[in-house]
């Protein structure tokens, strides 16, 4: 990725253009996973403490705990670049308030199927932006603030996974890292 950024910058110099556009596309980017991210964190949080008032299996209290934990500091791991970056998160998460209404709704085993089945998919989708925006920013800050971010999504998809299988519940494949 590094050898295409510098290839694109040479020629757009070669050419005279300004490679600004570009440096803006990646900055967008970055703002937007930066917001994402923060956001849904906080929707992982609020998640987790619904599992936490719901469900009695104690696989499923174990993953909810380390959601809070690591949600917790992964918000707080991205404060820095929210300031950087000028990014104005909402202070709202992203949630998927159907499926969390939904949820609230359920209890015991159907709670918990349908919460795990709601982490598998969320965190398998979170895996795939962490390591997007891995491989795209030009940050080396940021980079390296996703990289340590992405192995503890990556260590959550195994966890929600593990729970997954063993309630009979299908996984899509683990995606490929950085």
């Amino acid at each position: 990725m590094k050898r295409i950024e510098f290839t694109l910058a040479v020629a757009g110099l070669a050419f005279g253009m300004c490679s600004v556009g570009f440096a803006q596309d990646t900055k967008s980017a970055d703002k937007s996973f930066i917001k994402d991210a923060t956001e849904g964190s906080q929707a992982e949080i609020n998640y987790a403490k619904l599992a936490l008032a719901k469900s009695k299996d104690p696989n499923v209290r174990k993953f909810a705990e380390r959601m809070i934990t690591d949600h917790s500091k992964l918000i707080v791991d991205m404060r820095p670049f929210t300031v950087k970056y000028d990014v104005k998160a909402s202070g709202e998460p992203i949630l998927d308030h159907a499926k969390y209404e939904e949820l609230k709704m359920k209890s015991g085993t159907d709670f918990d199927r349908a919460y795990v089945e709601a982490m598998v998919k969320d965190h398998n989708d979170d895996l795939n932006a962490f390591i997007k925006e891995e491989n795209s920013t030009s940050d080396p800050e940021l980079k390296a603030t996703v990289a340590k971010g992405e192995k503890v999504v990556r260590e959550h998809t195994e966890m929600i996974d593990n729970i997954a299988h063993m309630g009979g519940i299908q996984t899509p494949p683990m995606p490929a890292g950085a």
